[in-house]
């Protein structure tokens, strides 16, 4: 026996039964003709594959695609036409309108409302003003058909021929939920090897192979059945697939090392419900019930038409400093609409009537708000949430802690604070962290809540520091990710990496 010939008897010794099935079937040209011939399911036969790649009997190619086709919200706006030009039809009926009327007559839900606004205001094509929607542009610029309108049409298409500004238009659809979407496919492509073509020669020895023993069992070293028999050769060589533990996800791990970090600091968590009355989220935080942060354009809403009931008390100081001191008008059923709490502030103000003096508490909550998603924003986020009640604090205390957190804490180094105005804070600042991408990013406000809010809510004349940070921008540095979504991504292989 020649030595060539004695290489290809070890090889075909080591074939598994799913190598020596498709070996005769490696002259067709792809994985779906081998499935067809040989009757094996296509898993089987690509295992097989990569099986016979490790023995050198064929060339392995992995050949993958990405295709930018349209998602169930595509195919309903390519026949429908997008939100943003189903509200600029409207607007091109009207001069102007009320917004919740533009909603109605253009037939969008409050979501999709909500999404044209935001597109059309980047477009700088239309103006909100005291509750009333207007278009900005002439009627010959709006008729145009837009970028977005463009590429829907132009679907499908192969993701690694977009030219730049195609690719910024598919961000920003992909941003929008189920309107476009990836599909990637992979197709093994293989070639036969000088081993491969040897291995067909040689169907006959491919035969006997199979009478090879795979595995030795118990019974058979009891019993001694193992004597005289020949047992299939095993290549130790060979890649293996890669084995991943089990782990936490890492956002969630990040947010519980925050939790033990502040409770070190001897901070207590404080909690609070999801879905809150107005009156805590702004009537006890003395924002005028006029203010344009109270439309629905800027928050949930409950659709039903559920009350919160208020504590009386509390309700009539409440009461007297918008109406006694601020001089605005206010209604105790608009302060218990329920809306999704838009800040985790409202934690706080639940927590302030009970809180102890000196006392430190934290929160980590999740928070609603109708935005335009994007690698910065999300319509619900976690903020972390602070304040610190003690008689003998000031705004450098609260600088301070700041940027403990940011700096200790959660290890970020660039920090600073511009001034900024809260309507239940006074003095107020902002804070914004170096963000390796994106540059500096504000990531929350702070200040000291003005009397109005620490004596009504504490019954005592005593300085609370406050602060609500989006832990979630934050997170983005803290794990070296661009884009907000991946935080809460279901791609198997990132959350690996990760």
């Amino acid at each position: 026996m020649s030595e060539k010939e004695g290489k290809i008897d070890e090889i075909i010794e080591t074939l598994s039964p799913i190598e020596r099935s498709i070996v005769p079937f490696l002259k067709e040209k792809t994985v779906k003709e081998i499935v067809e011939k040989s009757k094996m399911d296509e898993t089987s036969v690509k295992r097989a594959l990569s099986f016979l790649a490790n023995k050198n009997a064929i060339e392995l190619e992995i050949k993958e695609t990405r295709q930018i086709i349209l998602g169930d919200n595509g195919v309903l706006y390519l026949k429908n036409e997008l939100p943003e030009r189903r509200l600029i039809n409207t607007l091109l009926k009207h001069k102007h309108l009320e917004l919740k009327e533009a909603r109605e007559k253009s037939g969008l839900s409050e979501n999709e409302f909500a999404i044209a606004l935001g597109v059309l205001k980047k477009k700088a094509l239309i103006n909100v003003l005291e509750n009333k929607i207007m278009l900005s542009a002439t009627p010959e610029e709006v008729e145009k058909k837009t970028l977005e309108e463009k590429f829907l049409s132009l679907l499908p298409l192969d993701f690694e021929k977009l030219k730049d500004e195609e690719k910024l238009v598919f961000e920003q659809l992909k941003s929008r939920k189920d309107v476009v979407r990836v599909e990637e496919t992979k197709e093994m492509q293989f070639e036969l090897t000088a081993v491969g073509k040897e291995l067909l020669k040689n169907s006959g020895k491919l035969e006997q192979a199979a009478g090879l023993v795979e595995q030795l069992t118990p019974e058979m070293l009891e019993k001694n059945l193992w004597k005289g028999k020949s047992f299939r050769r095993y290549d130790i060589t060979s890649k293996v697939p890669k084995i991943y533990g089990g782990k936490r996800q890492k956002y969630y791990e990040f947010l519980q090392e925050i939790r033990q970090k502040l409770s070190a600091l001897g901070f207590e968590e404080m909690t609070g419900p999801s879905v809150v009355s107005e009156f805590w989220n702004f009537d006890a935080l003395f924002q005028p019930q006029f203010h344009v942060a109270r439309e629905w354009s800027a928050t949930y809403f409950v659709k039903n038409k559920l009350k919160s009931e208020i504590p009386k008390e509390l309700a009539e100081k409440v009461r007297k400093v918008h109406e006694e001191k601020w001089k605005t008008s206010w209604d105790i059923e608009k302060a218990k609409n329920l809306i999704l709490r838009p800040q985790c502030t409202a934690v706080s103000a639940q927590t302030l009537p009970h809180a102890k003096i000196p006392g430190k508490y934290f929160a980590i909550s999740r928070v609603y708000r109708p935005d335009v998603i994007d690698a910065k924003h999300l319509i619900e986020f976690d903020q972390a949430e602070g304040i610190i009640l003690d008689e003998n604090l000031n705004f450098s205390n609260l600088l301070g802690m700041l940027k403990l957190f940011a700096t200790d804490i959660m290890g970020i180094k660039e920090v600073r604070f511009k001034p900024d105005y809260f309507p239940f804070t006074e003095p107020s600042a902002v804070m914004y962290v170096k963000h390796p991408k994106f540059g500096w990013i504000e990531v929350g406000g702070a200040g000291i809540f003005r009397k109005e809010v620490s004596e009504t809510l504490t019954g005592k004349n005593v300085p609370v520091l406050a602060w609500g940070l989006g832990i979630t921008r934050l997170a983005m540095i803290k794990l070296g990710i661009d884009d907000i979504r991946e935080l809460f991504s279901y791609n198997i292989g990132f959350l690996r990496r990760k």
